[in-house]
This record gives structure tokens, C-alpha cells and sequence, in this order.
């Protein structure tokens, strides 16, 4: 995936789009998606961990079963 990510950025490092009538550079865009994807994972990943701790069944304590 970071392959990807550095060939992109050095495929389109000359290239600006329009964004909202002002021109930003490509890899900005990039960039920007990259760590907006990153932040979405991580909040997915911290919310399958909650649930996961809160689910109903019983898991063993630090001992093993309980007795």
C-alpha cells in the first residue's frame, strides 16, 4: 500500500487540481486522503475493541474459568 502511495505521490508531484476554485497541489490530496484513511481505521479498530469488551459471554479472568 505505501508503494502505491510513493508512486503516486512521484507520478503527480508536478500536477495541482482545482479544488474548490483553488489550486492545490496533487500530492496534498494524497496525502490528505492517506491520513483521513488512517484516521478511519483506527476509529473502526477502537470500536470492534469496545464492543468486543462489552460483549455479553464470559471470558476467562486472569486465574482461568472461574471454579
Amino acid at each position: 500500500m505505501k508503494a502505491i502511495l510513493a508512486v503516486l505521490v512521484v507520478a503527480l508531484a508536478p500536477a495541482h487540481v482545482r479544488f474548490a476554485g483553488v489550486s492545490v497541489p496533487a500530492v496534498w490530496l494524497i496525502l490528505a486522503a492517506e491520513i483521513l484513511a488512517a484516521a478511519v481505521t483506527i476509529w473502526l479498530a477502537v470500536r470492534v475493541i469496545r464492543r468486543f469488551r462489552s460483549a455479553p459471554w464470559m471470558r476467562p479472568a486472569a486465574g482461568g474459568w472461574p471454579a
